[in-house]
């Protein structure tokens, strides 16, 4: 006998699709937990240097730019704090957008054994990237914590309010993860193609240099516009106790990453039935 499978308009709120995302993942905690902990242990088996890439990995990432900028090849502009702190938290909350949008993207492709076999909730075996987003996030601000300190810079209320602020990029994260990782099953390169344009787009953003020192009067203009540039400014600026003129702008991207998050949650939805049978 032929199976026969009939797709149906699905005309539910992206708000209530999220709630029962949120539903689903709080159901299947235990089993998320027992997958990230199958994943992390895989990922640093029979390394040479173990869990030590955990910190090697953000640390390698700013070398480069710390290097330029001793050897006067980058000139980042007038900065009030060590360029290595700068540099460091700028790419640590670049690495929150595009570790998350990677590992989101890629969650159902590594859970392709368990889509096959079970009928285990797709947002559920996808939510077992979220612990590696979070440990990931986690060990970079623990490294912020020990940057402040060896360059004994004050630790004040801003460094409280630091999480909180960088709250949107991951969201932002999240949810083009969401949608990359249905995508990708039908489009296999799809999750390269968004953080190779992710890595394109962190030129136009100022997370190793100062916006006021672009002269390029079209390129400021663009990186202005561009909204990520308010992720990265502001919670940085309050790290260091620094003014910030952008709260608007930042309050605005806020709920931009909110929406782009229930977005990504209703297409999931709408393609996850698909999954199974382009796997």
């Amino acid at each position: 006998m032929t199976h026969i499978t009939v797709y149906t308009p699905n005309n539910r709120a992206a708000g209530l699709t999220a709630i029962r995302f949120v539903r689903e993942i709080y159901t299947y905690r235990h089993l998320v937990w027992s997958l990230f902990a199958r994943d992390f242990r895989a990922q640093f088996k029979q390394n040479l240097l173990g869990y030590a890439w955990a910190i090697l990995t953000p640390l390698v990432g700013v070398f480069s730019f710390i290097f330029m900028n001793y050897a006067g090849i980058l000139n980042p502009g007038p900065l009030k704090v060590p360029y290595p702190v700068y540099a460091f938290v700028g790419t640590s909350l670049w690495s929150f957008l595009t570790s998350t949008v990677a590992v989101m993207g890629n969650g159902l492709k590594s859970q392709s054994d368990l889509i096959m076999r079970t009928n285990i909730p797709k947002i559920a075996l996808a939510a077992s990237s979220l612990a590696s987003i979070g440990y990931g996030v986690v060990i970079n601000l623990l490294m912020i914590g020990v940057m402040l300190v060896i360059f004994r810079m004050p630790i004040g209320w801003g460094t409280l309010t630091f999480l909180p602020l960088v709250l949107p990029m991951i969201l932002l994260g999240v949810g083009i993860g969401l949608a990359t990782s249905v995508v990708a099953i039908i489009v296999k390169d799809a999750v390269s193609i968004v953080t190779q344009a992710l890595g394109i787009l962190m030129f136009f953003t100022p997370v190793v240099y100062v916006a006021d020192n672009i002269k390029g009067r079209l390129l400021y203009k663009l990186m202005m516009d561009n909204p990520l540039t308010y992720l990265v400014d502001v919670p940085r600026s309050i790290l260091f106790s620094q003014k910030t003129e952008y709260w608007p702008q930042y309050l605005c991207v806020t709920l931009l990453s909110v929406v782009v998050l229930l977005m990504g949650a209703k297409i999931f939805e709408i393609v996850q039935d698909l999954v199974a049978e382009r796997l």
